[in-house]
């Protein structure tokens, strides 16, 4: 049997632990920080604040009613017309004549389908310009609109093979016609359209007449043959004119306390803007206002209905998104607790109750955030203030107890210029559905090109941003 073979038993080193252990583990340490951080992170949004106006307005449908007169015929035929769609006709004067025998409607036929006969420059320029002025007032929410151009340009068109027709008749001896000439019994603008508001007086309108959906316009010139009795024409009497809006009760309530003899407005979103006198009308139908027009008449001679856009005034201010404001509860001390500084004439200060340690009862100055200072009262940040505070007041040495103190839910928003979400009161002007306007040089408040908390949800005050 052998002798047992002893081995050595090993001394146990100690575990050397490196720099870079350390600083692995420094870095897991604040990557895992950083990963429960960006889980709980809501991102917050900033806006930038920028300076707008807004013209508090609203914008409605009108009806625009006229003298308006139908002329019927006297005998029938081919209707041939001397005067253009909204050109003024003078009393005793030609208007119109009808062509019995049917050679104004020969000649008519020559111009639209004869090869001799071609547009002129003028005549095409005229076209594309009414085309031109349509597209740059249209709008998908007023489709209505494309079938009134449509009838527009038909007569436009019209009217250009009727002048061929005419100049065709007086040059060619070959056409045999009897033509019965009719004269205007009175002067005005003539218009070739009826839609059966003709007679129509703002008592006689209804919510239903403001529906263009069901709204049906006629045109007078159809080059086909008439009959004795039909409308053939109509005069507008005069250069008055009126548009008649109809208004919800807040909005006749709003015209109702203008201070104003005229109305401020734009038709159709043009860029004139227009002042007329006008008259409120309330009635069993409902409540109108009545905008009495006495110029423009022919710009607007072939419309029923136009877009008014009313302007009242316009507010200057500071743009923010509605998502921004929120109310913080302040403190209302009253005023006459205000006190200045040693050494300082501004009263900003209050004097607040104290005891020593020796039991002695006496004042020291605070200072806290004062957001707005009316008549009676001071608004306060209560964050500046202890909640059992007493203050006191100077001159008659009474106390008030900031317990007992009323408090005041104040518009604002979390500025974050300085990188952390600090409350600033704002007074709003204008409260849109989306942005509102407010005024600018607010105390305590914010300017333009400050940055501000898009959504104040996603932070709480004081919070560092960046």
């Amino acid at each position: 049997m052998g002798v047992p073979i002893k081995r050595k038993k090993r001394k146990k080193k100690p575990i050397q632990i490196g720099f870079g252990f350390y600083l692995f583990s420094i870095m897991f340490v604040y990557m895992l920080i950083r990963i429960i951080m960006s889980v709980n992170n809501v991102d917050t949004g900033v806006f930038q604040v920028e300076e707008s106006s807004y013209d508090t307005d609203f914008k409605k449908t009108g009806i625009i009613l006229r003298n308006e007169k139908l002329k019927t015929s006297t005998s029938s035929g081919y209707v041939c017309y001397y005067i253009r769609n909204g050109e003024k006709v003078s009393k005793n004067s030609n208007v119109y004549s009808i062509d019995e025998t049917g050679s104004m409607h020969d000649a008519l036929y020559e111009a639209q389908n004869g090869d001799g006969y071609s547009l002129s420059e003028t005549e095409k320029k005229d076209i594309t310009d009414q085309i031109t002025m349509f597209k740059a007032g249209f709008s998908e929410s007023n489709f209505s609109d494309v079938y009134d151009f449509k009838n527009n340009l038909d007569n436009k068109v019209l009217e250009i093979y009727e002048d061929m027709a005419l100049a065709q008749l007086s040059s060619d001896n070959s056409f045999d016609s009897t033509f019965a000439a009719v004269k205007s019994d009175i002067s005005g603008i003539v218009t070739y359209f009826e839609d059966g508001f003709e007679d129509t007086t703002v008592n006689d309108l209804t919510s239903e007449s403001f529906d263009k959906t069901v709204y049906e316009k006629k045109s007078l010139k159809t080059g086909e043959i008439i009959g004795v009795g039909e409308p053939v024409y109509k005069i507008i009497d005069g250069e008055d004119w009126q548009i008649v809006v109809e208004l919800t009760d807040d909005e006749y309530t709003k015209i109702e306390s203008y201070e104003n003899d005229t109305l401020r407005f734009t038709i159709d979103d043009s860029a004139k803007k227009y002042r007329a006198s006008y008259d409120l009308v309330s009635n069993d139908n409902g409540k109108f206002v009545v905008l009495n027009m006495t110029r423009y008449l022919a710009q607007y001679v072939s419309d029923r209905y136009v877009n008014v856009s009313f302007s009242f005034s316009e507010t200057k201010g500071l743009k923010i998104p509605n998502s921004s404001i929120l109310t913080k509860q302040v403190y209302m001390i009253p005023k006459s607790y205000l006190t200045a500084g040693k050494g300082d004439t501004d009263e900003i200060y209050f004097n607040q109750k104290v005891m020593t340690d020796t039991g002695e009862i006496t004042s020291k100055l605070i200072s806290p955030t004062i957001y707005y200072t009316d008549d009676d009262y001071c608004y306060v940040n209560p964050d500046d203030m202890d909640t059992d505070a007493v203050l006191i007041e100077n001159d008659t040495n009474d106390t008030f107890a900031v317990t007992t103190c009323q408090r005041y839910d104040m518009p604002g928003v979390y500025c974050v210029t300085q990188g952390t979400a600090s409350f600033r009161r704002i007074v709003v002007t204008v409260n849109g559905d989306d942005y509102s306007i407010i005024e600018e040089g607010t105390a305590h408040g914010i300017a333009a090109y400050d940055r501000i908390v898009l959504d104040y949800k996603t932070v709480v005050e004081n919070q560092v941003i960046y």
